[in-house]
This record gives C-alpha cells, structure tokens and sequence, in this order.
C-alpha cells in the first residue's frame, strides 16, 4: 500500500458571496425567510474546514478465469503461477474489495490496476460505492489476451468524507492473481507429405538409408555391403539387399494474408484478423523449425509480398519474427464492411511461381473474399498440400454480419473440397487446439 495523499476541497470563498448576495436580496425585499437561509452556505463552508479523514481501511483480492471451450476447469491465476492462453482469448477477473476497518466508508471510488496493453472487452473495472463495516464489493470484468508478458497493477482507491470535502487517495496491492502470460509454445505440429531430396525426418514411400524396414530386393552391383540380407545368404545363397524407408527433409512455407482487408476485428475491442493470423503463423514456423524442418514465412499485402526463404538458422528466425512482427504492427480497421471489386490484382498469383515444388504450404487469412480460395484451388491442382488457419472476423449479430457470415463459409467449404484441410478459428477455441486439429499425421505426397 502506498502513502495517503489528503485533499481538502475548499468551498468557503462561494459559500460567503452566496451568503452576502441572498442576504442582500432579503433586505431588499424585506423578506426574513431569505436572510435566514442566507446563513446556510456558512454551515457548509464551516463543514469543509472542520470535515476530518475517515482512515478507511481496505483490503483486496484478485481472481482470474479463461473463458470459452478447450480451457482447463481450474484454469485460474495465482501469485505464483500467471495464466497463460493465447492471443485473443477472453479472461474473466473478479477483483473483491473489503472494508476491514471498523467504521463505514461513505464513499469508495476504486479502479483495479489493469495491464494498459490489454481491453476490456466487458463489464467495467471501476466502482462506487458504499461500505459498511466488513461488507465486500465485487468487480467484474473481461479482458482480451493480447501478446506478450502482462502485469496488473495495484487497485487505485480514493474516499470521501460525509461533507464531500476531505478526499484521501492510495494505492492497494492485491493478493491473489497479478501476471498473465500469452507466450503458450505448440506441442507438436506433425507434417503431411512433401519432401525434397535431403536427408530428414519425414518418411517417405521410397527405399534408402534410414531405420525403418521398407522392403527386400535382388541384389544389385554396388549395394552397400551392410545392406545384404546374410542370413538369407546363409540359408539359400542368393544375395539380396534390404532397403529401409527413406527420411527426407520436407520445406514448408507459412503464407499469412495481411491485405488490408484483413485488418478488422469481430467488434471494436477485438483483436484484427491479419494479427491473429500473424500469431499463428509464428507459433507453426517457430514449432517446425524446432523440429528440424526448413520454413519460410511469406507475408502478402495489397499491392507486393514480403518472403523470408525457408531454413532452419537463427537468421531465419530473426527475420521471420521481424517480418511477422510488422506484419501485426499494421493500421487496423475494425467495424467496415468488405465490399470487393473484380477488377482488383490478384496479389497471390506472385506467389505461386516463388514456392519450392515440393513445399507444403500453411495459409493464415480470414477468406472475406475470393483471393485466398482461388489460390487454393489452383494450387491444389498443381499438386500442393495445403492447410487452412482462417481466424474469424465477422460479428454476426446483424443481418450484414449473418450474410457476410454465410458466404465466408462457402468459401471455406470451397477450400476444402479442393483438398485443402481447413479449420474455421471460433475466437472461443484456444490457439493451440486450433493448431493441433490443422495439422494431421505423417503421409506422403
């Protein structure tokens, strides 16, 4: 808690001219009414000077709780463990606030210490109230997650007195929840086929050099001595050559659509599309280059494209979380229908003559228009695996927000029955399910 500061209002200067100017028009008007209540504005000057600090004691508690589906059932805070969730996510604080001195507070203003990076989405984090001895208040809010490490602050308090004119103000800390993590890394992101002629991890229908038996053949001048079957030689004396499946690495491309459409968010408060697709396009490169896998990350806007080749080398890293970071950095727009014209360039057709031939592709966008699927289609008959992150924007609680809604599902169906695996991001679902069920198991191309 820190030190109290005493303000005292002083009223006494109004109340003396109220005084004198009623009292004047008593004695003009002859009127012994208003020369009595001209005295009345000295009583309230008399109650500003002799008003007195109430020494109001308080004391507050602080709890925090994920909203919405795929959260933990004991997913709240503590002292000594932040919550973690992803960006976007929706938290729930309730901040209870005790009188534990003896006497009433009159009047109690508090506002809790809310991290300024993040909105409330909901609910208020201020009061005013009226405290009696031992009695409690409750504040309840919502709270976006927005990147980053968060910390709250101490819960700001201010009081008056009974006259109104003594106003003391502080600081208390609270117990319980004060931090807030949304860094959560991905587990896993296991890949499906493309692989390039390098040796890897990815599993292949070929034979070679690996660990896993993939088949048995005739012997052929110049197999590796170590690959002849000799206990088949022992027993028919035929030689023959066993050939394991064959590990190769596969390059993998994170294409994140940050058109300007792209920057609007489901209401004023929310997060834009282009930064949620920014955030899961760096948690998949960041999990797959952990894994040994070369990624790149293509960002693409109105007019030009911004690429970071695929690798595995901390330049590559630095530069795809640089590109990412400005991509998330742009000018949102929030609550401005999409009207599209066909005789606007198509920025993807740049991209599909800069992707590796055997390159897996993720797309990151929130398909309010044709563009993306359109890139699906095309690239999926050129032989491409293609997976779909498609955060949605749109608030479909109007009847522009209903049919905006329905014809961002028909493109989505469309992606899929091109081949593409797609997951539509409900703002409810944490980021890392939302991953996990985009990604399938192991195949080949």
């Amino acid at each position: 808690m820190t030190d109290r500061t005493v303000d005292r209002i002083n009223r006494s200067d109004g109340a003396i001219v109220t005084t004198f100017l009623v009292a004047g028009i008593g004695f003009v008007a002859g009127s012994p009414f208003l020369i009595v209540a001209a005295t009345v504005p000295l009583w309230y000057a008399a109650a500003s000077v002799i008003g007195t600090r109430e020494d109001a004691e308080i004391r507050a508690h602080r709890e925090m709780v994920r909203n919405g589906d795929g959260c933990d059932s004991d997913g709240t805070a503590t002292r000594e463990e932040p919550l973690t969730g992803d960006p976007g996510d929706v938290v729930a604080v309730r901040t209870t606030v005790e009188n534990v001195g003896s006497e009433p507070i009159v009047d109690l203003r508090l506002v809790d210490g809310v991290p300024a990076e993040l909105p409330v989405v909901d609910g208020t984090p201020r009061a005013c109230v009226s405290l009696d001895a031992g009695e409690t208040v409750t504040i309840e809010y919502d709270m976006e997650l927005h990147r980053g490490e968060h910390t709250f602050e101490a819960v700001d308090v201010r009081t008056r007195d009974l006259t109104g004119t003594v106003v003391e103000t502080w600081n208390v800390a609270a117990t319980g929840a004060e931090a807030l993590s949304c860094l959560p890394p991905i587990e896993t992101v296991p890949l499906r086929g493309g692989a390039n002629d390098f040796a890897g991890t990815v599993p292949t229908d070929d034979g070679g050099s690996g660990v896993e038996f993939y088949s048995v053949r005739d012997y052929e001048p110049g197999d590796a001595i170590g690959s002849i079957d000799w206990r088949r030689y022992a027993r028919t004396r035929d030689l023959t050559t066993v050939e394991y499946r064959a590990e190769r690495a596969t390059r993998i491309v994170c294409l994140v659509d940050v058109r300007h459409n792209q920057f609007r968010g489901a209401s004023q408060d929310r997060l834009a599309a282009a930064e949620l697709s920014a955030d899961a396009a760096e948690r998949t490169f960041e999990t797959l280059v952990e894994a040994g896998h070369p990624t790149g990350v293509v960002a693409v806007g109105d007019d030009n494209h911004s690429s970071v080749p695929p690798g595995t080398d901390p330049g590559t890293r630095e530069a795809a979380t640089t590109l990412l970071e400005a991509a998330r950095s742009s000018k949102r727009l929030t609550n401005v229908p999409f009207w599209h014209f066909g005789m606007s360039k198509d920025p993807f057709t740049k991209i599909e003559t800069t992707l590796p031939g055997e390159a897996q592709l993720y797309l990151f966008s929130s398909f309010v228009d044709d563009r993306p699927v359109e890139l699906i289609e095309r690239l999926r008959t050129q032989g491409y695996t293609v997976r779909v992150v498609s955060p949605d924007p749109i608030a479909d609680d109007s009847t522009e927000g209903r049919f905006e809604a329905l014809v961002r599902r028909t493109r989505l169906a469309r992606a899929r029955s091109a081949g593409a695996r797609v997951v539509d991001w409900d703002r409810t679902r944490p980021l890392g399910i939302v991953l996990r069920n985009t990604i399938g198991t192991v195949t080949t191309r």
